[in-house]
């Protein structure tokens, strides 16, 4: 029986290894977008709801308590929508952090281009499958957090 070729096996795993990280990027890329875009809108509109009445003091509650027709004042469901959108911007916060999805993705994207070295330097014989065997170890071990 022939053992497969070191260098072809090697590709075959760094080319399996771009799929997964390519994989993880596809989702990760927009969660992280969505997450950040909440918690500057979510931010920003607990601001800007609370500078009415913090600007325009009881004038601007009365008027808008008028306009929008309601049996309460309107601070209170200004303060209670920029509370809604305060907590959304946290927890969006939150898990930006606990799920640590901004380190993972610059991390899965290093590899990615560490991987994509390996390929080419591999098929143009500028690699010797030891130093490329290596390299890829190392990408392996910072892309740990894809198996976990």
């Amino acid at each position: 029986m022939t053992q497969p070729d070191p260098a072809i096996e090697l590709l075959t795993r760094v080319r399996a290894k771009r799929a997964q990280l390519s994989a993880f990027l596809a989702k990760a890329r927009p969660r992280r977008r969505r997450l950040l875009n909440t918690v500057v809108l979510g931010g920003s509109l607990a601001a800007a709801l609370t500078a009415g009445p913090a600007i325009g003091g009881q004038t601007f509650t009365a008027w808008l308590t008028a306009a929008l027709g309601l049996s309460s004042p309107s601070w209170r469901l200004l303060c209670g929508v920029a509370s809604v959108c305060s907590l959304m911007a946290t927890i969006s916060t939150q898990l930006l952090k606990s799920h640590n999805i901004e380190e993972n993705v610059v991390k899965a994207q290093a590899c990615s281009a560490k991987l994509e070295v390996i390929e080419t330097g591999l098929a143009l014989g500028q690699l010797d499958v030891k130093q490329a065997t290596d390299h890829y170890l190392r990408c392996v071990e910072d892309a740990a957090f894809l198996d976990a």
